[in-house]
C-alpha cells in the first residue's frame, strides 16, 4: 500500500455525529490490499465516514456521487491511538475524476448510520444492564453488527446460571433500563480519550450513538452462551419491536 501522509485527519463523526453532508479536501490517493481485498482508497483532510471499528460497521455513502463502499482506520503508532488516518476505500477499477487537493462532497448513507447507532448503543446499555443484574460478568467486547449484534462477558467469580435464566432476568431490566429515556452525551475523559455517558455510567467508545435511547426502540436478548472451560459469556441482541 502507498505510504499515508502524516497529517492527522479531522474526524468530524466524533463530535457531529448527525453531520450526512460535508465538503473535504482530498489529501492522497491511492490503492492496495486490505483485509484481504484490493481497493482504491482516498484520504481527506476531514471527515464525517465513520471507519469500521470498536464492534460497528462502516458508514456508506459517496464522494461526488462515486459509491464509498467501505472506510478503513490505520493507526500507524498502535501507542499513540489519537492518531489515524481514515481511508475511504471504493472498487478497485474505479477511475477517479478527482487528484489530490481537490474539493469533493461526502454524503453519508442516514439509514445506515442511524441503524449502526442504535445498535452501538443497545450494546452498551445491555452490557451495563448484565452487569447490573450479574456483578460477576464484566463487558470486554462487543460487536453491533445488526445481523450478528453481541457482547462478550468475562466470569469474574463462578457463574451457575443457565441460558433461560440470563434471558429471564436480563430482558426486564433492559427493558426498563431503555425507557428510562436518558440522553447520551459525548464526552472527553481527563485522559483525553473520548467517551459516551448514560446516565452515571461512563464508557470509552469512538462509535456513533443515539442522542437519548427512546430512539432505539425495542432491544431483545435473543440467546446467552455460558462458555464455563474459557469463562466467557456471550449475549446476543437484536433491535426489533416486542
Amino acid at each position: 500500500m502507498n505510504s499515508l501522509t502524516e497529517k492527522q485527519v479531522r474526524a468530524l463523526y466524533m463530535d457531529k455525529q448527525d453531520l450526512f453532508f460535508h465538503k473535504s479536501t482530498i489529501t492522497k490517493i491511492g490503492s492496495g490490499e486490505i483485509n484481504k481485498k484490493k481497493y482504491r482508497w482516498v484520504q481527506l483532510e476531514e471527515t464525517i465516514f465513520h471507519p469500521k471499528g470498536g464492534g460497528q460497521l462502516s458508514d456508506e455513502g459517496s464522494l461526488n456521487g462515486i459509491k464509498v463502499i467501505y472506510v478503513h482506520k490505520i493507526s500507524p503508532d498502535k501507542n499513540r491511538l489519537d492518531q489515524f488516518e481514515i481511508l475511504h476505500c471504493f472498487d478497485e477499477a474505479q477511475e477517479f475524476p478527482w487528484k489530490e487537493g481537490d474539493e469533493v462532497e461526502l454524503v453519508v448513507d442516514q439509514s445506515k448510520r442511524n441503524l449502526y447507532s442504535k445498535m452501538h448503543t443497545a450494546g452498551h446499555v445491555l452490557a451495563e444492564t448484565v452487569k447490573e443484574v450479574f456483578p460477576v460478568l464484566e463487558a470486554y467486547h462487543g460487536n453491533h453488527d445488526p445481523k450478528d449484534g453481541y457482547v462478550k462477558f468475562k466470569m469474574l467469580k463462578e457463574f451457575n446460571c443457565n441460558r433461560d435464566e440470563v434471558i429471564h432476568k436480563v430482558q426486564p431490566q433492559l427493558h426498563s433500563n431503555l425507557n428510562q429515556d436518558l440522553s447520551v452525551a459525548v464526552i472527553q475523559l481527563p485522559s483525553g480519550m473520548r467517551a459516551i455517558q448514560i446516565g452515571a455510567n461512563v464508557m470509552a467508545c469512538g462509535g456513533t450513538h443515539v442522542s437519548r435511547l427512546s430512539e432505539i426502540g425495542h432491544v431483545e436478548a435473543t440467546d446467552v452462551s455460558i462458555n464455563h472451560k474459557e469463562q466467557i459469556v456471550t449475549v446476543k441482541y437484536r433491535l426489533g419491536s416486542q
